[in-house]
């Protein structure tokens, strides 16, 4: 009979140091780019990537939300498609449930914090969308935070018994807050935590938004984020066949005739290849975050933008390029100092600075404060390609 202890081995204790490698590659690579950028400019990326978590995490669930229809969606302008704008609402209820779990101080790991990302994720959307389908492809309500009441089958996946989910999920916590995990364990647990909370399934819809957003609580709890710099989920979405094949291997139960696959329920040696997976798609989107920030280059990307994409600023491209290049190096600058930097006199140093603010290239908290570098959807394909599939971004 299956028992709360059925998520174990919680971490891969066999085959350890490829995996400890990698994890303290994660270490070093997040804390180097969390020194790229300044204030209030890393403001600015941290939103960027809220919008890159939701829009990878909804894109794995098969459902594509552009920029800049998330970017209305912000200022509560929906679509007149029905489709379109359900898709709005899901981003927004993604980026809404994003910015409550980033102020979190308390347990991620616990049933509580679980039900809280589910019930304000579909508290935020219409009742029309707050429902589950069954096997059988039917619809029915879902109530938001509630576990389920139901035994479930996804695919190949039988979810553990429900009455279980309950004592599963005390136990989850237990083991993956237990004090024994060093930083490095708990750096391999990311991948192990993500999979074991799939495979509890602990709702009857939603679990892989909730899991993906739990382990984006994970990564920013242990101080890996980078402050907010980089997305898992697009490194899980651009790679979607393997992700769902390897957690899918990661359901199997422990092989009785080989010796290293561990001594728990499941196998801890698919658990391993998850893990495995999850800290190189951690090192690569780190890496990937790294190449974009690299200052001479996004100079460059920058430039070609305000001489060719932009037809607002045209006619003075080449000193609009110089506020945002002072912006991007220095992070903000006061609007007195645009005469300066432009080489011209305080007036058209405003005209200047007023083409650049109307354009939406550059932006401030207030009319009189110090002005930053913008980031409107319609620039993010040209200052960073490939952080959404060509076109996403702007239209």
């Amino acid at each position: 009979m299956m028992s709360k202890t059925a998520i174990e081995p919680v971490v891969p204790i066999q085959r350890t140091k490829p995996l400890e490698d990698l994890a303290c590659t994660v270490l070093e690579s997040a804390a180097r780019l969390s020194g790229k950028v300044r204030e209030p400019f890393r403001a600015q990326l941290v939103e960027l990537t809220r919008w890159m978590h939701c829009y990878y995490s909804n894109l794995i669930e098969g459902q594509q939300t552009r920029g800049r229809d998330i970017e209305a969606a912000l200022h509560k302008d929906f679509a007149a498609e029905p489709a379109k704008r359900d898709l709005q609402r899901l981003a927004l209820a993604h980026l809404e449930v994003q910015q409550w779990a980033a102020i979190q101080t308390g347990s991620v790991h616990s049933a509580e914090f679980f039900r809280e990302l589910h019930r304000r994720f579909y508290a935020a959307l219409p009742e029309e969308m707050r429902v589950a389908t069954t096997a059988k492809g039917a619809n029915t309500p879902l109530q938001p935070g509630e576990l389920r009441d139901r035994d479930v089958e996804v695919g190949l996946h039988i979810g553990p018994p429900h009455e279980l989910v309950p004592d599963l999920l005390a136990h989850f916590q237990r083991r993956y807050e237990s004090a024994d995990l060093s930083r490095l364990q708990r750096t391999i647990a990311i991948g192990a935590s993500h999979h074991r909370l799939a495979w509890i399934h602990p709702f009857r819809d939603g679990n892989g938004r909730i899991v993906r957003l739990f382990s984006d609580a994970v990564i920013r709890q242990l101080g890996i984020d980078s402050g907010g710099l980089w997305s898992l989920s697009r490194g899980f979405a651009r790679n979607r066949g393997e992700y769902y094949e390897r957690l899918a291997n990661a359901d199997q139960k422990r092989s009785s005739t080989s010796a290293d696959d561990g001594h728990g329920h499941l196998s801890e040696r698919a658990l391993g290849d998850f893990c495995e997976f999850t800290l190189r798609t951690m090192v690569d989107q780190i890496a990937f975050m790294e190449r974009l920030l690299e200052l001479d280059g996004l100079e460059r990307r920058i430039d070609h933008y305000v001489h060719v994409a932009e037809p607002a600023v045209a006619k003075e491209a080449n000193r609009v390029f110089l506020l945002l290049r002072e912006a991007l190096v220095r992070g903000q600058f006061a609007r007195g100092d645009a005469g300066r930097i432009v080489g011209a006199s305080e007036r058209t140093g405003r005209d200047i600075l007023g083409l650049a603010v109307d354009a939406g290239l550059l932006g401030s908290v207030s009319p009189k404060a110090p002005v930053h570098l913008a980031l409107p959807s319609k620039v993010l394909d040209s200052y960073f390609p490939q952080l959404f599939p060509l076109n996403q971004s702007g239209g």
